[in-house]
């Protein structure tokens, strides 16, 4: 049965798909897949994908009449709809009417917005059951599509190609890493300031002696993860393709991040990840999944304030990240062995 996966974005969304695309592909019948064109790199080396298609952010209604055009004419007899938005729901709907079946990811927004009203009243709201994980939400859809063919396929990492490895290796060389070493990792950055965690120097100056430090970032980043690398630490920021990334997770102890993408990439990499949350919640069906991974939150009855994260602090505190400090991140780190 050729299979559609759409995923637009963003990176950890499209991490979180993973498991509902092995899923997919157990069922037997080549799986293409559509995202956003940022992330095909992510998903080109992947065994299980026959096809990644791909749609510019920026796409209008002309690429998208274009694009179910060449899609119409694949054939597909399912569609794993996994983002649930407008241009996904257009693209099942045409693919249905040329005979294919659908499923689509529940995507529970309701119970994220109750958890934001919630946030805004102070917490006087009784609180809403968190939402299902999204990577169950997203192999629940795979196993509505498939019915009786539906097998969960087994956990597997990540796998970056030769070239991406010997490439991350070579960066991580220059950048000052010493070979075989296996730093600590930080993910600095953030979509959204009021998701960044402040206290990553301290923390960083905590670990001088004590442990390797490879600081990771996107583009614009570069100027940020060098000052927090220090002379001593090693820096990997600005354009990259995501599987030398996810290389360079690979590589790591442990990830120390926000709620973001590079947490659930060094997920799926196997490496653990320490993960900060702020102005969202794991509640939200984003909380990391690994047995080994931590969270570290402060219970203030204005979290959630947002639901991306996106809007200032209204107290202008930022008390949910602030409160969290370079000690505790240092015990907690201490505690899951990620230490040498």
């Amino acid at each position: 049965m050729k299979t559609l996966v759409i995923r637009f974005g963003s990176l950890g969304d499209v991490v979180l798909t993973l498991p509902a695309l092995r899923d997919a592909a157990l069922a037997g019948g080549p799986v293409h897949y559509l995202v956003h064109e940022e992330y095909a790199s992510l998903l080109e080396p992947l065994p299980e994908i026959e096809r990644v298609w791909t749609l510019p952010r920026s796409a209008g209604a002309g690429d998208l009449r274009d694009l179910s055009g060449a899609l119409a004419a694949e054939g597909f007899r399912a569609v794993l709809d996994l983002h649930a938005s407008p241009r996904s729901r257009a693209l099942r709907a045409l693919l249905a009417r040329c005979g294919a079946r659908w499923a689509a990811t529940r995507r529970q927004d309701v119970r994220r917005r109750l958890w934001v009203l919630r946030g805004r009243l102070d917490g006087r709201l009784p609180a809403p059951p968190a939402a299902v994980p999204a990577h169950r939400r997203h192999r629940e859809a795979a196993r509505r599509l498939l019915g009786a063919s539906y097998r969960e396929a087994p956990d597997a990492q990540y796998p970056a190609p030769d070239v991406a490895r010997e490439r991350a290796e070579a960066a991580l060389a220059a950048a000052g890493l010493p070979a075989g070493a296996l730093p600590v990792g930080f993910a600095p950055g953030a979509r959204w300031p009021e998701k960044a965690w402040p206290h990553f120097a301290a923390l960083a100056a905590r670990l001088a002696g004590r442990a390797a430090l490879l600081v990771l970032g996107g583009p614009g980043e570069e100027a940020l993860c060098a000052t927090l690398a220090g002379p001593e630490g090693a820096a990997l920021a600005g354009e990259r393709p995501l599987p030398e990334t996810a290389a360079a997770l690979a590589r790591c102890r442990v990830l120390v991040t926000g709620d973001s993408g590079l947490g659930h990439l060094a997920e799926a990499t196997g490496t653990p990840a320490l993960v900060l949350f702020g102005p969202t919640v794991p509640a939200f069906g984003f909380a990391p999944r690994l047995p080994a991974s931590r969270v570290l939150e402060r219970p203030l009855p204005c979290r959630p304030c947002s639901l991306h994260g996106e809007k200032p602090c209204r107290l202008g505190t930022r008390a949910c990240l602030t409160d969290i400090g370079a000690d505790e991140v240092l015990a907690t780190l201490a505690a899951m062995g990620a230490l040498p």
